[in-house]
C-alpha cells in the first residue's frame, strides 16, 4: 500500500517539474492581420494602391471567411477572419506567399503578416538606462550591438522589441539651389546612387588549384567614400558640393523611463520555451550588463513571477483546504487515524492528476490548469470522506477485519463512483464551448476531470488499505445516534407529512433569489477583473502637432503620474506608442504599480488629474478585456454620406451616456490634407502628366531609399532627401518648380490647383464594402447594464434611410458568453441525468435529484451579491461546477435510500433512516468544499480568470443546495412515487420495521 502511494508521489512530483510553464494556456485568435506602410500617402491613395490589391489576393487564401481592411493617412490593414479550428501558423505562412506574389507601388515598405495569440506577447518589459555619463547615443549603440544580441542568442528569446533605439541611417540631404547652380537633377543623384551602390556576383573563375567567385563590387564602404563619391563624369563636381552628408541627429522616438534616458526591451519567446526558464536567462545577462557598469537595468513587468505566485498560491490554497478538511473531519468523526486517511487523498489526488495531465494532454502549467487545482481541493476529499465515515459506522457496531472494511467501501462504491462521474461529465460541455472562452476553460475542465477521477481511484483503493492498515487494531468508540441526526429526522419527518407547504416555501426563496438580476443589483461582465501589477497610457495629440510640443506635453503628463503613490516605475515613449509604432503625434506609457493597487481606481484618480490641449486624447488601458468592455458599432449604407449621417448620430447618442468613455469614429478624426489637382489641359501645354508631376514632387516631401552602405561586417540604411526649402503653406507648394520634358522650368501652380481638404483618418471595407466604425470604452463594472442602455439609445434612434448597424463588443462576447455558457449547462444538466439514469438503473430517483438544481442558484446568486461580484464568465463556471457537485448530495443520499427498500423498508422509513446515515457525510463533503474555497474568495487565489466571481457562486450554491436538498429532495422522491408510498402507509403494519444496518 505504501510502496504504491509513494510510486504515485514521486510520479506526481517529477510530472510537475516537466509542465511548460506559462501564465496562460495558448490561444490562437482566428485573424491574420497584414499591414503595409506607404509614406506620405492619404487615405483614398493607401486605399487604391495598396489596400485594393492586398485585397484581391488575399480574399482567395484558403479558409478565409472576410476580409476586413482600413486605410489611412500612410497605413493599410487589412484583418482576416478564419475558423478557431484553423492553424494560425500555417494560414501565416499561405497570406505571406499570397501578399509576396502582389505588385505594390515603389516606395511601400515590406507588408508585415502577424496573428496574435497568447504566447507571442512579450514575457518581459524592461528598460536600460545609462549610467553615469553615457550618452544618449552610447547606450543606443551599447544596447543595438552587445546587449540585444546577446539576448537574441539566448536559448527560448523569439524576439527582443526595442524602443528609443537612435537611427542609423545616412542621410543626404540635397541643396536645391545648388543643385540648379550646378545643372545636377534630383533623378541624376538618386538613379546613379542606386545603379553603383551594389555587389552583383557574376559567376566563378578557377585559378591555380582554386575556384574562386567573381563579382562586380561597386558598394559604398563608408561615409567617406560617398563624400568624396564624383557626379560628373570630370569628376569636377562632387556630392558634398549639392548635398550635406551624415546621420539623423534627433530622435524619431525618444523613451524615458523615471525622467531618465532609456531604451526599451520587450522580450518574446519561442512558442514551445518555458517562460519561467527563460526568464532567468534574460535576468541573468542583465545582471551581467550592470556588472560591466555601464547601465543599470530595469524590470518594468516579469510573467514569471506571476507564474511562481500562481504555484505558490496553490500550494497555499492547498494547504488550507487540508487543514480544513482535517478540522472538519476530526470534529464530526473524533478520531485522529481517520482524518490522516482522509487529507492523504488531497495531496494524492493532486499528484496523480498531474501524471494524467502529463501523459493524455498537451496542457501547460498555467492559470487555468492551477486554477483548477486550486478549485478541485475541497471536492477531491469528498469521496475519502464518504468512505472513512461509513468504515468507521460500520466498525463501530461490528467487528473489524478486512471483510467489513470491503463491504464498507463497496456499499458506498456505488455512489461516490456515480456522484463523481457526473461531476465530470458536467465539464464536458466546456470542450464543446468555442472560442476564447472555449480556448481557455478546456485545461481547466481537463484538470478538475482528472483531479476529480483520481480522487475516486484512491477513495476506492487507497483509503480502505490505509483504513486496515491503521484501525483493525483501533476500533473507534461506538457513539448513539447524534442531537443534530435526530433533529433533522423530526424535520425530515414534518417536510414529508406537509409536502405542499416545504414546495411552495421552496419555490417562493427560489423566485425571491430571482429578483436582484430583474432589479439591476447584479451586473454582467466578460471577464472578471484581473491582478495584474501594470496599466498602459496613450496620448493623442491633434494631428500635425510638432515633435517638441509633443514631447513638452508628455513629460508634464509623466510627472503627474510618477507622482501618484501607487506607481512603481513609469516609461514613457514620446513619437510613437510603447510598442514601438512610430506616431508623431503621440505617446505611450508603460505604469509599474505597486502591489495591491486597485486598476479602475488608479485610472480613475489619474484621468481626474489629467488636462491635455484641446483636441487631445488621454487614455489608460488594462492589458485584458476585464473591468467593463469594449463599445463596437458598426455602421452601414447604401451611400458615403448616408453612412456618415448615420455614424455621427450614434456616436452622439452613446456619448451621452453615463458609464462610456473616449466614443469616437474614424470618420470624425478625420485629418486636412493638401490636394494637388492637376487641370489636364494646362498640364498637357508643358508635355506633363499627373504621373510624371507627382514623380518630381514626391522628393520635396518625403526621402528616398538609395540601398545600404557599410564594409559588410555592418551596414547602415542609405537615404536622400531635399534640405534648403521650407513648405509651411499651400502656396510653398504651388511655388515648387517642375521641369518639363523638352527641359522648360514651370511652377506648380501653372498646371494644378493647390487645396486644403477634409480626409477620414479611415476608409473600412469589408468584403469590398465600406463601412464606419463607432468606438469606445465601458468605465463602469456593470457593462451589462451600460450595454442594455446604448441599445435601448440606438433603437429609438431615426437613422437615414437603409442605414444600418451592428452592435459589437463587449456586448456582442457577453451574449456569446451567456449563450454558450447556458447551452454548456443546458447538455450538462442532460448528461448529468443520462449517468444517474444508468447508476440507479431507472429514472424517477434521478429525477428527484434534479430538483436539487435550481437551488444552487439560490445561494449562488446570493453570494454574487453579498460579493460585490459582477456576473461573468468565472460566474458561470461556478454555476456549471454547481451543477456536479449539488447532485453529488442528493446521489449519496439516494442511493442509501435505495439500499435500505432492498432491505425490505417502505420508502417513508428508508428516506427517514438514510437521511439520519447520510447527513454527516453530506455536511462534511459540503462544508470541506466550502472551506477550500474561502481563501480563493477572499482574493488569495492569485488568479486573474479563476476569481473570486466563482468561489462565491460554489460557496452561496452549495450552502443554499446542500440545506433544502436534504429536505425537498426527499420530499419529491415521495411524491415521484406518491401511489407506492400511499399502498405503503395503508399497509403499515403497528409495528414499523428496524433500520437496516
Amino acid at each position: 500500500m505504501f510502496c504504491s502511494s509513494s510510486w504515485w508521489r514521486s510520479g506526481g512530483v517529477y510530472a510537475s517539474t516537466k509542465f511548460q510553464q506559462e501564465q496562460q494556456p495558448e490561444i490562437q485568435f482566428p485573424g491574420i492581420m497584414v499591414q503595409a506602410i506607404y509614406p506620405g500617402a492619404a487615405p483614398g491613395e493607401v486605399l487604391s494602391q495598396v489596400t485594393l490589391p492586398l485585397e484581391a489576393a488575399l480574399k482567395n487564401v484558403e479558409g478565409v471567411k472576410n476580409v476586413t481592411s482600413q486605410s489611412a493617412n500612410s497605413v493599410s490593414g487589412l484583418q482576416l477572419e478564419f475558423s478557431y479550428n484553423d492553424d494560425m501558423k500555417k494560414k501565416q505562412e499561405l497570406v505571406k506567399q499570397a501578399v509576396g506574389e502582389v505588385r505594390l507601388p515603389e516606395g511601400v515598405d515590406k507588408p508585415q503578416v502577424m496573428y496574435y495569440s497568447t504566447t507571442n506577447q512579450p514575457i518581459m518589459y524592461s528598460t536600460v538606462i545609462a549610467r553615469g555619463d553615457m550618452t544618449e547615443s552610447e547606450l543606443s549603440d551599447y544596447v543595438k550591438n552587445t546587449l540585444r544580441p546577446k539576448l537574441e542568442a539566448l536559448e527560448g528569446v523569439g524576439e527582443v522589441q526595442t524602443v528609443g533605439l537612435k537611427d542609423d541611417g545616412v542621410y543626404i540631404r540635397l541643396d536645391a539651389a545648388k543643385m540648379n547652380e550646378r545643372g545636377i537633377a534630383f533623378e541624376q543623384i538618386t538613379g546613379a546612387l542606386q545603379a553603383n551602390n551594389l555587389s552583383v556576383p557574376l559567376g566563378e573563375a578557377t585559378v591555380g588549384q582554386s575556384t574562386l567567385p567573381v563579382f562586380v563590387q561597386g558598394d559604398l564602404r563608408s561615409v567617406e567614400q560617398l563624400k568624396a563619391w564624383p557626379l560628373t563624369a570630370d569628376g569636377t563636381v562632387k556630392l558634398t558640393d549639392v548635398a550635406s552628408i551624415g546621420q539623423r541627429e534627433d530622435l524619431a522616438i525618444v523613451n524615458r523611463t523615471n525622467g531618465k534616458p532609456s531604451v526599451t526591451l520587450n522580450v518574446v519567446k519561442t512558442a514551445t520555451a518555458n517562460t519561467v526558464d527563460v526568464s532567468e536567462r534574460v535576468l541573468e545577462a542583465y545582471d551581467e550588463a550592470e556588472k560591466s557598469g555601464q547601465v543599470d537595468t530595469l524590470i518594468m513587468y516579469d510573467r514569471a513571477v506571476d507564474i511562481k505566485e500562481s504555484v505558490g498560491s496553490l500550494a497555499r490554497e492547498g494547504g488550507l483546504g487540508a487543514l480544513f478538511a482535517s478540522i472538519l473531519i476530526l470534529f464530526f468523526l473524533r478520531n485522529f487515524r481517520a482524518t490522516l486517511i482522509a487529507i492523504v487523498s488531497i495531496p494524492l489526488s493532486m499528484l496523480i492528476a498531474m501524471i494524467c495531465l502529463k501523459t493524455f494532454t498537451d496542457v501547460t502549467l498555467n492559470i487555468m490548469t492551477l486554477g483548477g487545482l486550486a478549485v478541485a481541493t475541497g471536492r477531491v476529499v469528498d469521496d475519502s470522506i464518504v468512505v472513512i465515515e461509513n468504515i468507521i459506522r460500520r466498525i463501530r457496531g461490528e467487528k473489524a477485519d478486512s471483510g467489513l472494511i470491503a463491504a464498507a467501501t463497496a456499499e458506498v462504491g456505488r455512489a461516490i463512483t456515480s456522484s463523481t462521474i457526473t461531476t465530470v461529465a458536467v465539464f464536458a460541455p466546456l470542450g464543446l464551448l468555442q472560442g476564447m472562452i472555449g480556448g481557455y476553460f478546456r485545461p481547466f475542465a481537463l484538470t478538475v476531470g482528472f483531479a476529480l477521477l483520481s480522487s475516486l481511484l484512491v477513495a476506492l483503493t487507497v483509503v480502505p488499505l490505509m483504513a486496515w492498515g491503521l484501525m483493525k487494531n483501533k476500533v473507534p468508540k461506538e457513539t448513539g445516534e447524534s442531537a443534530m441526526s435526530r433533529g433533522y429526522k423530526r424535520v425530515l419527518e414534518w417536510s414529508l407529512a406537509h409536502k405542499g407547504t416545504v414546495l411552495v416555501l421552496a419555490t417562493l426563496i427560489f423566485l425571491g433569489s430571482l429578483a436582484p438580476i430583474f432589479a439591476g443589483k447584479i451586473g454582467v461582465t466578460l471577464l472578471p477583473e484581473s491582478d495584474y501589477k501594470y496599466i498602459f497610457a496613450d496620448l493623442k495629440m491633434p494631428k500635425g502637432t510638432t515633435a517638441s510640443a509633443v514631447r513638452t506635453e508628455a513629460a508634464k503628463l509623466d510627472k503627474l503620474i510618477a507622482e501618484h503613490p501607487a506607481v512603481k516605475n513609469s516609461s514613457v515613449t514620446m513619437g510613437g506608442t510603447f510598442f514601438g509604432e512610430e506616431s508623431a503625434n503621440a505617446a505611450g506609457w508603460f505604469i509599474g504599480l505597486k502591489n495591491g493597487t486597485d486598476l479602475d481606481r488608479f485610472s480613475d484618480e489619474i484621468a481626474a488629474k489629467v488636462a491635455v490641449p484641446e483636441g487631445a486624447e488621454f487614455s489608460l488601458t488594462q492589458d485584458d478585456m476585464s473591468g467593463g468592455g469594449a463599445i463596437d458599432v458598426t455602421v452601414t449604407g447604401p451611400s458615403t454620406g448616408d453612412i456618415r449621417t448615420g455614424t455621427g448620430m450614434i456616436t452622439e447618442a452613446i456619448a451621452k451616456i453615463a458609464g462610456t468613455e473616449n466614443v469616437a469614429n474614424n470618420l470624425q478624426d478625420g485629418t486636412k490634407g493638401i490636394a494637388i489637382e492637376v487641370r489636364q489641359a494646362d498640364a498637357q501645354k508643358y508635355g506633363l502628366s499627373a504621373a510624371q508631376a507627382s514623380m518630381q514632387l514626391r522628393p520635396f516631401l518625403s526621402e528616398t531609399s538609395a540601398g545600404q552602405i557599410g564594409d559588410g561586417s555592418g551596414a547602415s540604411d542609405l537615404h536622400v532627401t531635399l534640405g534648403g526649402i521650407s513648405i509651411a503653406s499651400r502656396d510653398d507648394i504651388a511655388g515648387l518648380k517642375l521641369l518639363s520634358p523638352d527641359g522648360a522650368a514651370i511652377r506648380v501652380r501653372d498646371i494644378a490647383d493647390v487645396k486644403e481638404v477634409q480626409l477620414p483618418s479611415t476608409l473600412l471595407y469589408k468584403n469590398g464594402a465600406e463601412f464606419a466604425t463607432v468606438s469606445g470604452k465601458i468605465a463602469d463594472k456593470n457593462a451589462g447594464k451600460v450595454n442594455s442602455e446604448i441599445e435601448r439609445a440606438l433603437k429609438d434612434l431615426k437613422l437615414p434611410a437603409g442605414v444600418e448597424y451592428e452592435f459589437g463588443g463587449s456586448n456582442a462576447d457577453i451574449q456569446q458568453m451567456m449563450s454558450d455558457m447556458m447551452m454548456a449547462m443546458l447538455v450538462a444538466v442532460g448528461m448529468v441525468y443520462i449517468v444517474m439514469v444508468i447508476a440507479f438503473r431507472e429514472g424517477r430517483a434521478p429525477l428527484a435529484v434534479l430538483f436539487s438544481l435550481p437551488f444552487a442558484l439560490i445561494g449562488g446568486l446570493v453570494g454574487t451579491l453579498i460579493g460585490g461580484e459582477p456576473m461573468s464568465v468565472s460566474s458561470m463556471i461556478g454555476f456549471l461546477m454547481l451543477i456536479g457537485i449539488v447532485v453529488t448530495n442528493a446521489i449519496v443520499l439516494l442511493e442509501r435510500v435505495h439500499q435500505q427498500i432492498e432491505r425490505g423498508l417502505t420508502i417513508r422509513a428508508a428516506l427517514i433512516e438514510a437521511g439520519g446515515t447520510r447527513l454527516r457525510p453530506i455536511l462534511m463533503t459540503a462544508i470541506a468544499t466550502i472551506c477550500a474555497l474561502i481563501p480563493l474568495a477572499i482574493g488569495m487565489g492569485g488568479g486573474s480568470i479563476i476569481s473570486s466571481g466563482l468561489a462565491v457562486v460554489v460557496i452561496g450554491g452549495l450552502a443554499s443546495s446542500t440545506l433544502l436538498t436534504l429536505v425537498v429532495v426527499p420530499v419529491m422522491y415521495e411524491l415521484l412515487y406518491f401511489k407506492r408510498a400511499r399502498r405503503e402507509r395503508l399497509s403499515l403494519s403497528a409495528e414499523p420495521a428496524e433500520p437496516a444496518a
